[in-house]
């Protein structure tokens, strides 16, 4: 049942039998339609009591609307005796935000960002494109948001995730750090499943750090992102690995995988001074995306260079 709803953000309500009320907030990808959360699948094969918050556009929940919406869910608050909030990306982000507004016992996030503003978080371009000065005015995750216990999934080995979740851990008490290896910027997806997910939130509920630290290590062993993410990854040191890690494994890959695994190994190639070949891996990438316009720039630039380097050779030779 939809409880609330603004310009901003949607909430739907899905009682159930759980001892915890699970408050959801969706990653940008996903858009409120008037009848669904995110992880709604999920609350309902476990037949959990859930409060789903869901953006209209990747907005990064507006304090403002956040506000006028935890006061439309206050009856439904106070009956929960216990409140965990569950995210990833930009709804990890919300998790950590806005566990005081929500008096959280418990905070799950994965891949959160301390903030997507440019002159916060100058490290991370991902997102800039959807800060607005009018929406996400003082929207950096602050010593003052804390509310019970945190934990927050990240793959170390993914540069910006890992220093987002640096920062907030020095920002925010009773946060706890679960590494996940080799999940990249998706790795909730290496729990998905009602047992798995199940088992994260009691192991977060009963603040079991050695249990989650066991959990993740059999969650990213099966994780199916991890030959990607392995490979992607050797690209910088070790390129003969990534050549044949794609060779075993990139028949498997999704086509965004396959373009990303591409764009990253031209690049490589390109610094090595392999320029044909790197054009080639180019073109690839553009088969799998032509509508990515940083590909089609890459490839511009590229052949730019490769007509210049051509030019110096012939005046070289004359």
């Amino acid at each position: 049942m939809r409880i609330f709803s603004d310009e901003n953000l949607e909430v739907i309500h899905r009682p159930g039998s759980s001892p915890y009320l699970l408050v959801t907030f969706n990653e940008m990808e996903m858009r409120a339609n008037g009848s669904r959360f995110w992880a709604q699948r999920f609350c309902e094969k476990a037949d959990i009591s859930a409060l789903g918050f869901i953006s209209r556009r990747p907005n990064w929940f507006p304090a403002a609307s956040i506000v006028k919406a935890v006061e439309a869910a206050a009856p439904i608050l106070r009956a929960a005796p216990e409140r965990v909030l569950y995210g990833h990306s930009q709804g990890g982000y919300a998790a950590l935000r806005y566990r005081g507004r929500f008096n959280a016992s418990v905070a799950i996030a994965f891949c959160p960002q301390v903030s997507i503003d440019p002159k916060v978080a100058p490290f991370d371009g991902r997102f800039t494109r959807h800060f607005s000065p009018d929406l996400h005015a003082n929207m950096g995750i602050a010593p003052d948001h804390a509310a019970g216990r945190a934990y927050l999934f990240f793959d170390p080995f993914h540069a910006v995730d890992h220093r987002h979740a640096a920062r907030i851990a020095t920002l925010q008490e009773r946060t706890h750090l679960v590494p996940v290896h080799m999940t990249g910027h998706g790795t909730v997806r290496a729990f998905t499943g009602t047992e798995r997910a199940l088992s994260l939130i009691e192991a977060c509920r009963g603040d079991d750090l050695r249990g989650l630290r066991a959990l993740a290590r059999a969650a990213r062993v099966a994780a199916p992102m991890r030959p990607y993410q392995i490979a992607v990854t050797a690209i910088a040191r070790h390129p003969a690995w990534a050549d044949r890690f794609n060779a075993r494994f990139g028949s498997s890959f999704s086509p965004v995988e396959r373009a990303n695994f591409l764009y990253h190994r031209a690049n490589r190639h390109i610094r090595d001074g392999e320029l044909a070949t790197a054009r080639t891996m180019l073109v690839d990438a553009m088969t799998c995306q032509p509508e990515n316009a940083g590909f089609a720039g890459r490839l511009t630039e590229l052949d730019g260079r490769i007509a210049r380097s051509r030019r110096a050779d012939g005046t070289a030779l004359s």
